[in-house]
């Protein structure tokens, strides 16, 4: 339920209805106009300062993202009596994909490349919303510290297994503003034409390596692709429109190559301690939905590790022809 003072704030007359599958916010869609959101302050510890590093970014990205509603007082975000923390932006109509169709994998790499492309020269100070986001040695030492036994699921050597792939091969390359949450579920298409027209989810703006962003993508456009042949088509596309809007030199190609295998695995670990720790920050429906996930995102890592020689030579061909 919106407290009725939330909905004040803006003036809201109109039913509020749920909108959305995200894991961590709760979203609503207002009168088919506006989204309003309520920010997991358990999961943003500031979530104030969530809505304030979106504005410290907007003028660079102002036609890639939704645009912010503020309250009638002119504040951009409200804070109700429990001490959640509302936002409100622009309703697009729109689609949106869980798996984006293989006739719109080139696109949605071009949305995110561009995206990255115009924050690459942003150079303004951020809050870190989430400590440690995307450090993976912390998130292996939460999982170490959160193991238990009575789950036989999974070898513990696990953890020591990552761990030293992390020490060999983590990604890594100049530093810029990212996006920090770079899945296809966070764009948004037009209803007839196949363009990305927003590029939603932007709680995690953070300084950090754009090779993460590229591995998340990857990662994405992979998830529940079984056949070979079709995953390799989805990679090359999506290749094609991330390097198209977003040129890397030959010093920084080689760590694009096992960026997904990396972000697959370090989700993997999350949704697991997640489990291990009662479900606290991905929200889940029944029990044990997160170990469901976290074993999806290994057999993926495994997957695309598997294709990270191929993956290397499609970068450099298609990195170095554009």
């Amino acid at each position: 339920m919106i407290p009725e003072p939330v909905l004040a704030a803006w003036g809201f007359t109109g039913l509020p209805i749920k909108l959305g599958r995200g894991l961590i916010n709760d979203t609503y869609c207002i009168s088919n106009q506006f989204v309003l959101q309520r920010i997991n302050k358990r999961v943003f510890l500031q979530p104030k300062e969530v809505v304030a590093n979106f504005k410290r970014v907007y003028d660079n990205v102002r036609d890639l993202v939704p645009r912010l509603i503020t309250t009638e007082q002119g504040s951009d975000c409200f804070e109700d009596q429990n001490g959640d923390v509302w936002r409100c932006s622009e309703y697009y109509r729109s689609r949106n994909f869980q798996s984006v169709p293989d006739e719109m994998v080139h696109v949605a790499g071009q949305a995110f490349g561009l995206f990255l492309y115009r924050l690459r020269n942003c150079d303004v100070s951020l809050e870190p919303v989430i400590p440690n986001f995307h450090d993976f040695r912390y998130y292996l030492n939460e999982l170490e510290e959160a193991w238990r036994e009575d789950l036989n699921q999974l070898d513990r050597t696990l953890i020591e297994r990552y761990r030293k792939l992390v020490d060999e091969k983590a990604p890594t390359g100049p530093e810029q503003i990212i996006h920090g949450d770079c899945k296809v579920n966070n764009l948004l298409f037009d209803l007839s034409e196949n363009k990305v027209i927003r590029i939603v989810d932007t709680d995690t703006l953070m300084w950090g390596y754009p090779v993460w962003d590229f591995g998340d993508l990857v990662r994405s456009i992979a998830m529940g692709i079984s056949s070979d042949v079709r995953l390799k088509h989805r990679i090359s596309s999506v290749c094609n429109g991330f390097f198209e809007k977003f040129p890397v030199t030959d010093a920084e190609m080689e760590y694009y190559a096992f960026a997904p295998t990396y972000m697959s695995m370090m989700l993997g670990v999350r949704f697991l301690t997640d489990h291990f720790l009662g479900n606290p920050y991905f929200k889940v429906n029944q029990e044990g939905e997160n170990m469901v996930r976290a074993l999806e995102q290994f057999e993926l890592a495994k997957t695309l590790n598997s294709h990270e020689g191929e993956l290397q030579t499609m970068i450099h061909t298609i990195a170095r022809g554009l």
